[in-house]
């Protein structure tokens, strides 16, 4: 699981700022609310939208500061970045 911060968008690895991250991206008895994308992007859960299927969608926005600690994890602008040039990535 998630071991390693990085200071850019597109990081592989986070969770070695504190202990507090590491644990609840490992939730192994819950659904975390705070994961890694397909695109290597750390995202955090913010709410939930209607959809037209069963249950509601999450949304979910890039989180660039750890929650719990403080730390930078993700720059804003490479992350910006990636989205506007995914092909770059």
């Amino acid at each position: 699981m998630a071991t390693e911060t990085r200071n850019d968008g597109g990081a592989e690895n986070f969770g070695s700022c504190c202990e507090e991250l590491k644990q609840i991206m490992a939730g192994e008895d819950f659904e975390p609310l705070i994961t890694v994308g397909g695109d290597g992007i750390l995202y955090m859960s913010v709410g939930l939208i209607d959809i037209e299927e069963d249950e509601p969608g999450m949304v979910d926005h890039p989180v660039f500061f750890c929650p719990f600690c403080g730390t930078k994890v993700q720059d804003p602008d490479k992350v910006r970045d990636m989205f506007e040039k995914p092909d770059a990535a």
